[in-house]
């Protein structure tokens, strides 16, 4: 059930990545959560880490979502 929900929504992750993104956001927050993620067939902890743009009219956007190990400072370096 899940990879089928999973291949049914790929199209779709793809074009919201490759989607342009707007020249200026006067606000952008990061932050970073740890969740349980089925990996492998273990549940493991992972950081998910979310960036979330604000525009001039206040509406919200999510610039990038990303799936790490760990949880620190040093990842968004990397960005």
């Amino acid at each position: 059930l899940i990879s089928a929900v999973t291949d049914a929504v790929l199209e779709e992750v793809a074009e919201w990545q490759n989607r342009p993104l707007d020249a200026v956001y006067p606000l952008v927050f990061f932050d970073a959560i740890r969740v349980k993620i089925r990996d492998e067939g273990f549940v493991r902890n992972k950081a998910i880490y979310i960036a979330l743009g604000i525009l001039p009219d206040g509406a919200k956007e999510i610039l990038g979502i990303w799936i790490e190990q760990t949880e620190g400072a040093k990842f968004w370096l990397r960005v």
